[in-house]
């Protein structure tokens, strides 16, 4: 398997836009960070975490789980707004 090299191939890397209207969330599937045209130093930022993500287990799982727990949060948050939002019409 060949290895992942942090410092080439950043400046090439192309992040596709939205899928589907900007009204759907479910159409941006990456932050905005991602989704829009960052500088050469921050690819090469993110593409080292990913490769020390990728070659550490432990540190996997703790993102993972960080990862989890936002999302679960997002949803929440979105429930009750939703139900804020129901109770006033």
């Amino acid at each position: 398997m060949e290895q992942f090299d942090s410092t080439k191939g950043a400046e090439q890397a192309t992040f596709l836009p939205p899928s589907g209207s900007i009204s759907n969330p479910a159409g941006f599937v990456a932050p905005a960070i991602l989704q829009s045209q960052p500088p050469l130093a921050m690819k090469q930022m993110m593409a080292k975490v990913a490769e020390q993500l990728a070659h550490d287990p432990m540190a996997m799982r703790q993102f993972c789980d960080r990862i989890y727990q936002l999302l679960c949060d997002d949803i929440r948050a979105q429930q009750e707004r939703a139900q804020r939002y129901g109770r006033r019409h």
